[in-house]
């Protein structure tokens, strides 16, 4: 998110925007690599949580931010009966 006269808003989450790695590991607070890794164990789906800026296969990656944290809670969730003990 960006104010006016272009300059970034601090601790603001972009809404509905494609981001690249570096953009997105910093929101989510994760590295490019862990990014790169869960698009190949196919955590992030192509065409909805990641494509490329160019159609070129060395084009950089865009990933989409709500749908990819989106992703990230569902991964990380746990049911409750897994969480209580006996």
């Amino acid at each position: 998110m960006r104010l006016p006269n272009g300059n970034p808003v601090a601790g603001a989450v972009p809404v509905e925007e494609w981001l690249d790695a570096r953009a997105l590991g910093i929101t989510l607070k994760v590295s490019e690599r862990t990014l790169c890794r869960w698009r190949k164990a196919g955590l992030f789906k192509p065409g909805i949580h990641w494509r490329r800026k160019f159609p070129s296969a060395n084009s950089p990656v865009l990933y989409h931010f709500e749908r990819c944290n989106e992703a990230m809670s569902e991964a990380t969730a746990r049911s409750p009966h897994l969480l209580e003990t006996d």
